[in-house]
C-alpha cells in the first residue's frame, strides 16, 4: 500500500455494522455448515480488509441466531482429535436471511437516493477496521 492510500484509509465504524452482523453470518451459513474460526476467516475474506471481526464478536451472535432457531448446530470430532460446533443454516434461517437481505436493499436504495451524488455507489473504499 503507498503512503497516499494510508493516508485515505477509512474504516467502518461499528455503529454502521450494529444490527447487520446476523445477516452476514447467515449469509457466509448458506453456502454450507462451517465451524467458529472458519466463519470468522470467509466474512473477513470476503469483506476485503473493510471488516476485522474476531472469534469473540461473532459467538454471542450465533448463539443468538441458535436462540432463534434461525441455526442448528452439531459437535464434530475434527481431524485434530478435539471437537468442534459446525453451525448450519435451516429453512426458517434462510427466510430471515432472505428478508433481511430484501431490507438491506431498500435501505441501499433509500440511501442512494437521500445522498445522491455523494453516495459514489461502486466505489468501495480503502479500510481496514471495524473491530468489534
Amino acid at each position: 500500500m503507498t503512503g497516499d492510500a494510508i493516508m485515505n484509509v477509512k474504516k467502518l465504524r461499528k455503529q454502521m455494522l450494529d444490527g447487520n452482523v446476523e445477516t452476514l453470518l447467515l449469509a457466509v451459513l448458506e453456502s454450507g455448515p462451517s465451524y467458529g474460526y472458519a466463519i470468522v476467516k470467509e466474512l473477513n475474506e470476503q469483506a476485503q480488509g473493510i471488516l476485522d471481526l474476531g472469534e469473540g464478536t461473532i459467538y454471542p451472535v450465533l448463539h443468538r441466531l441458535e436462540a432463534k432457531k434461525l441455526i442448528g448446530s452439531k459437535w464434530t470430532l475434527a481431524d485434530n482429535g478435539r471437537q468442534r460446533k459446525y453451525y448450519r443454516l435451516n429453512p426458517k434461517g434462510r427466510r430471515a436471511l432472505s428478508d433481511s437481505t430484501d431490507q438491506w436493499a431498500m435501505l441501499a436504495a433509500v440511501m442512494q437516493k437521500v445522498l445522491g451524488p455523494k453516495a459514489k455507489t461502486g466505489r468501495i473504499p480503502l479500510a481496514k477496521g471495524a473491530l468489534i
